[in-house]
């Protein structure tokens, strides 16, 4: 197997691990645990970033690595749009209140909101992995 080879596996590994965090977001909704799901949609991008980064034999060890990443690498050139790299810094913002702030809480409508940004940012990663 060559270096290329295994960079594609794990970039789909990456990929899966984002789709999984993505459904289990949608069961955390559905049960209205609000904080729980901003978590989960956090890592479902995180992962798909990571996925992306990994095709081309990147990996960062800091939360904020992956989000400086991304801007630089597909925001700014234009591989994805502005749009995506704003939902991704709402999530990488509400994921460490959720995480960090006690009595956080989040609106259902927002979350959902956040829902479906986040599948469209996981589609245009989808592409940009293969």
């Amino acid at each position: 197997m060559n270096d290329q080879n295994y960079r594609d596996i794990i970039s789909h590994e990456w990929m899966e691990k984002g789709e999984t965090a993505f459904t289990t977001a949608e069961v955390l909704f559905r049960e209205k645990l609000l904080v729980g799901c901003v978590n989960r949609l956090y890592f479902a991008a995180f992962y798909a970033v990571s996925a992306a980064l990994a095709k081309e034999g990147k990996e960062y060890g800091k939360h904020s690595a992956v989000r400086i990443a991304l801007h630089r690498d597909y925001v700014k050139p234009g591989a994805i749009t502005h749009d995506c790299g704003k939902t991704f810094d709402k999530l990488f913002e509400d994921r460490q209140e959720g995480d960090y702030t006690p009595r956080t809480s989040f609106q259902e409508e927002d979350v959902r909101k956040l829902l479906v940004e986040t599948r469209a940012f996981l589609d245009c990663f989808k592409v940009i992995v293969g």
